[in-house]
């Protein structure tokens, strides 16, 4: 399927994104036709640039670091890539071309940036009048007194409420390990876009689309504000459980920490639940009876059901549940997540070209269309690699104005393409995950055996390694 087939065929995405929560949107857009153009600075690099793999040598250099980060894979596959410092005079007058050939500008800057830099949505407009322009700050852009703040996607959950949630009764909170803010703002992004690409359809009128994550992050969590406004308690930390649910949680299975959740929400789950061989000690009990009395009872429950769960590995004891109609699932390490048969049926992990490693890892799309799937054809881009095609096929400018760009420092290019490296993993990841991976040269177990070797404290005297 060509991409001009797709949804969002033939629109053109800019994105200025950090993190997660814009770059999520723009990989959502690119999936379904959209030609994402990344802009990056040497500058002010994304973060998940700044993170690349930790296996790089140091003396392979920065300029190759940035293109190793597995999350920008993640974030960005299928997006093209340009370096351009648009705090520069020069900078701002290349983007106002690009912006001029665009439908969509994409961001998740601080009010303060985006004022500064001079892309607010007044500006943008006199370029493109019919311009879809989005930012997503922390705390909107519509005034207030957090509007200025800067945060990370824990800072807004914390200050949501989402992060109280997480915690068992008798502790205080951890918090979240992930920025579930991002995500959600990503996919409220999204959405956004789409509906204004509609209404643009319609009336020949761009917008203005202003994404607060933190009032993302308060209407995820709806339910429990408003019964906490109303007197309860429901914000309380109740660990793995859930209100209006019993037995609900996460149980041990067989192995070394692993577990298994399990949700049983009404009576018809729990005459499924009390089917299973195994569980007969939860039958005829009155208590058990009605939801009321298992919730009551949730502790008792917990203790046969765990009983019975650790002598099964968690697919085996999800699958048995599921088969008699209970919510069940295992909860996965990495392994089991890149080998799960529902994930490979939906054809979720890709390998896909990559202009560091040949082929790379890369993740497919939780929203599905029916006739037009979406679809990526290449990994994430390496950092700039796009920028003389952007500029001279999007922008407009001849080569002598490209190399004058770049000679400045005000745009860059890819640079060492040349240099190509292995993943650590790909001695192996083939017979986890199908696709047309690059030959492995490497098996990371091999090289510790040979420093092993070539270490006299650990080698014997007839060349032994020691134990």
């Amino acid at each position: 399927m060509d991409g001009d087939e797709l949804p969002l065929g033939g629109v053109r995405v800019l994105e200025f994104g950090y993190g997660v929560a814009a770059p999520v949107c723009c990989r959502n857009l690119a999936q379904f036709g959209a030609d994402v153009i990344r802009v990056e600075s040497v500058r002010r690099p994304d973060s998940l640039r700044i993170v690349g793999a930790g296996w790089v040598p140091p003396e392979v250099g920065w300029e190759v670091v940035r293109d190793t980060g597995q999350p920008i894979n993640f974030t960005c596959s299928g997006k093209r890539s340009i370096g351009l410092e648009v705090d520069t005079p020069e900078g701002m007058q290349i983007l106002r071309r690009l912006v001029a050939a665009s439908d969509v500008l994409v961001m998740n800057m601080s009010v303060e940036a985006v004022a500064g830099l001079g892309l607010g949505y007044a500006e943008m407009r006199e370029v493109k009048p019919d311009l879809i322009w989005v930012n997503m700050p922390s705390f909107g852009s519509a005034g207030g007194p957090y509007q200025k703040y800067r945060t990370w996607g824990r800072n807004i959950a914390a200050m949501a409420g989402i992060s109280a949630l997480v915690a068992w009764p008798d502790r205080d909170p951890v918090g979240l390990t992930v920025n579930y803010p991002d995500y959600a703002s990503a996919l409220w992004g999204t959405i956004a876009v789409v509906c204004a690409l509609l209404r643009r359809d319609l009336s020949g009128e761009g917008g203005e689309i202003d994404v607060a994550q933190y009032q993302v992050a308060v209407s995820s969590i709806g339910p429990m504000v408003m019964e906490a406004a109303l007197g309860g308690d429901g914000l309380a930390r109740i660990g793995n459980r859930s209100p209006g649910a019993a037995p609900q949680g996460v149980y041990p299975s067989r192995g070394t920490e692993r577990w298994v959740a399990v949700t049983v929400p009404d009576d018809e789950a729990w005459r499924g639940l009390a089917s299973v061989p195994g569980l007969e000690a939860l039958v005829g009990d009155q208590r058990f009876e009605t939801l009321e009395g298992r919730i009551a009872s949730h502790d008792e429950i917990d203790e046969a059901l765990s009983a019975w769960t650790v002598e099964r590995t968690p697919l085996d004891a999800a699958s048995e549940l599921q088969a008699v109609g209970v919510a069940a699932s295992p909860v996965n390490d990495y392994r089991s997540v890149l080998a799960d048969g529902h994930l490979e049926s939906r054809d979720f992990f890709k390998v896909l070209p990559h202009p560091r490693f040949g082929a790379d890892l890369s993740y497919g799309q939780a929203i599905r269309l029916c006739g037009t799937p979406g679809r990526f054809t290449r990994a994430a881009p390496g950092f700039a690699e796009h920028t003389r095609e952007v500029l001279a096929n999007v922008a407009g400018l001849d080569d002598a104005e490209i190399q004058a760009a770049i000679d400045s420092g005000v745009a860059h290019e890819m640079v060492r393409r040349d240099v190509h490296l292995e993943r650590p993993y790909l001695h192996w990841i083939g017979n986890v995950v199908r696709g047309d991976w690059p030959q492995s040269h490497l098996d990371p177990a091999l090289i510790v055996f040979d420093e092993l070797l070539s270490d006299p404290r650990m080698v014997g005297g007839e060349g032994e390694v020691r134990r």
